[in-house]
């Protein structure tokens, strides 16, 4: 495979297998909740067959081939990481049996890891979501920028916190490791969705004292 090519899902497919047993699957675009949950709980990830405009490259609301495609696959090569979506599509499986509420706190964890997370190693901070890896804009503003937050993970915190999906992020939450991220994340999360129903959401642009901060951004704040 040259690399001016678009990638063929059969030879991606075929070293995917052979790594950590995911395939790819070819979809038309946003796929329903339980048909998503469904097929990462079958080790198996949807992929979008469009992709965008160059006006488009910087900044894209909704995935497209090069965001899943640059920004996902290579993660499913990690062992740890592919067994962390697995157990995400798994429950979201669970989490639809529990409502709206279940959901929008596995939707925050999603959003906060998968697509918008970042890695502290000993070189700094690094990007690992899709979601900034695939905006050379925000990759460069994540890591860079005075203006956001850069927050330890925390799961409880993560699921509380809004986001905004037109713009880059205000907050970003930072894991030590891939293995400290499933680790935080393998218990059934029931107990979490009945715990936080009774508390208030959180801003995505505030800061708590009980954080972690790496960096303070210049935003409003609370507490």
């Amino acid at each position: 495979m040259k690399g001016s090519q678009v990638p063929r899902f059969d030879e991606l497919n075929a070293k995917l297998r052979a790594a950590t047993g995911w395939e790819l699957v070819g979809v038309e675009g946003l796929l329903p909740d339980d048909v998503f949950f469904g097929h990462l709980a079958e080790r198996r990830f949807p992929v979008t067959w469009w992709i965008r405009r160059m006006d488009q490259l910087d900044y894209l609301s909704e995935p497209d081939l090069f965001h899943d495609l640059f920004g996902h696959v290579p993660l499913l090569l990690n062992p740890v990481f592919a067994d962390y979506m697995q157990a995400y599509g798994l429950g979201g499986v669970r989490a639809r049996e529990l409502g709206a509420d279940a959901l929008m706190r596995l939707s925050r964890l999603y959003w906060y890891t998968v697509e918008f997370g970042l890695l502290r190693t000993p070189e700094g901070l690094r990007i690992y979501g899709a979601g900034i890896v695939s905006s050379k804009g925000e990759s460069i503003y994540c890591l860079e920028s005075p203006v956001p937050n850069r927050i330890g993970f925390d799961l409880r915190r993560v699921m509380r916190t809004k986001f905004r999906i037109d713009t880059y992020q205000e907050s970003y939450f930072v894991i030590d490791d891939f293995d400290s991220l499933f680790e935080a994340t393998r218990d059934d999360f029931r107990p979490i969705y009945a715990e936080l129903a009774a508390q208030e959401d959180i801003a995505a642009s505030a800061l708590l004292p009980t954080d972690t901060v790496h960096h303070a951004g210049q935003l409003d704040r609370v507490g």
